[in-house]
């Protein structure tokens, strides 16, 4: 083969072919941006989005968190200025969060005073660390009936309207039993058992009514409300005390516990935009599966605790006047109502007491009751009536409505 025929059919270098320089450009990526250059074009692009929506975005966050000073020092330095919102529960629920017991007493309140190491108070009619009741001694031969609950069993109408002044006075319930009354007002779920267990050991074979508001479940999550109180928490499923002691001075509590709110104007909004998921009566409210699990365990350890001492019992639940003949029934009630029937515990509505006397067209809230929901004379009647008959029946209500 000659060297011309060798050469035949060789494709020759770019550094042989004439511009080759120039052909070396159909080689150069194109970016995804349809320029050419590659990487670093894209690059500049990418930064050039980032930047624009950062300035916009860091913009509005200094102008909040401008907003945010201004407004928290108002709030708290000019308060005749600031009035209308100097309200705790638009920054936070009573019902669920301390915040809003330590706003009320920032926006001015007084604490209430706390005398009492364990509970924080308790009533004039109970001794302070031993807790016998001071109408004790007239008990005498008879039986004592033990009535345990919050300012729904201590009762707000006159004294003869409450529970001991319309059970003492019945010549069907005197002959046998009186009724000492340990409800005091203002008491969670959680010092209600507390005042149970360091009392019921004083009185040989008494007969014990739990009472409860069930509202009373929601004070379960919180270490304050007008004051400093005990609550539980949940260690590996068994029930843990915290809180102690109670400080007698509760002006230093507070000052020593400031609210710890991270953005005021952001739960303002919060709570002006969605009100109805931070009603505690929304099932999925805040805190609702903690409040559950610790009332559970609560009411479990003190229906527990009677059946070992072996006493006669049952749970007494009381719910707001305007609640009568209303259905469907809230999530706290359907909670007891579970909760009662899985475990066979002996209970009685105060609703359904009221509801079995009086039909839902004769029905009218306000003769029922005195004030903030509390019920008056005729109300307690109607309960003390249904208490009588489980007394003398040992029927407790049947959970079929």
């Amino acid at each position: 083969m000659s060297n011309s025929q060798k050469g035949k059919g060789k494709i020759p270098a770019a550094s042989d072919r004439p511009g080759w320089e120039a052909d070396m450009n159909i080689y150069e990526p194109q970016s995804d941006w349809g320029f050419s250059g590659g990487a670093p074009l894209a690059k500049k692009a990418v930064n050039s989005i980032v930047f624009k929506i950062a300035i916009p975005l860091i913009t509005i966050l200094a102008t909040i968190a401008g907003a945010e000073v201004i407004f928290r020092s108002l709030l708290f330095n000019c308060p005749s200025l600031m009035d209308r919102w100097r309200r705790p529960g638009l920054y936070a629920d009573a019902e669920s969060d301390d915040n809003y017991w330590k706003l009320r007493v920032f926006f001015g309140a007084s604490p209430a005073k706390r005398d009492d190491p364990l509970l924080g108070y308790v009533k004039p009619d109970i001794t302070p660390a031993d807790y016998y009741h001071r109408e004790a001694q007239d008990v005498g031969g008879r039986k004592p009936v033990l009535l345990y609950g919050d300012s729904f069993a201590q009762g707000v109408a006159p004294p003869r309207d409450r529970f001991e002044g319309i059970l003492n006075a019945r010549t069907g319930f005197n002959g046998n039993y009186h009724l000492l009354n340990y409800g005091v007002i203002g008491y969670g779920l959680d010092q209600i058992y507390l005042l149970y267990s360091k009392s019921v050991g004083h009185y040989a074979d008494p007969v014990v009514i739990f009472s409860l508001l069930d509202g009373d479940i929601d004070r379960c999550v919180l270490s304050m409300r007008e004051g400093q109180k005990p609550y539980f928490l949940l260690n590996e499923g068994r029930l843990e005390l915290n809180g102690l002691p109670i400080e007698s001075d509760q002006n230093r509590f507070f000052s020593q516990r400031p609210p710890d709110i991270g953005c005021y104007l952001c739960n303002l909004a919060w709570f002006a935009v969605l009100p109805n998921r931070l009603d505690p009566n929304y099932p999925a409210a805040p805190r609702t599966s903690q409040k559950k699990r610790i009332a559970q365990a609560i009411l479990l350890e003190a229906a527990n605790d009677l059946r070992r001492r072996n006493l006669r019992y049952v749970f007494l639940v009381f719910e707001g006047m305007h609640r009568t003949w209303q259905r469907p029934l809230n999530w706290r009630i359907s909670f007891l109502s579970d909760l009662f029937c899985r475990h066979g515990i002996p209970h009685i509505w105060a609703r359904r007491a009221i509801e079995r006397r009086v039909a839902r067209n004769e029905f009218h809230e306000a003769d029922y009751v005195v004030e903030d929901q509390h019920p008056n004379g005729r109300a307690n009647a109607l309960v003390a009536d249904r208490i009588t008959d489980w007394l003398r029946t040992g029927e407790a209500d049947h959970d079929d409505d």
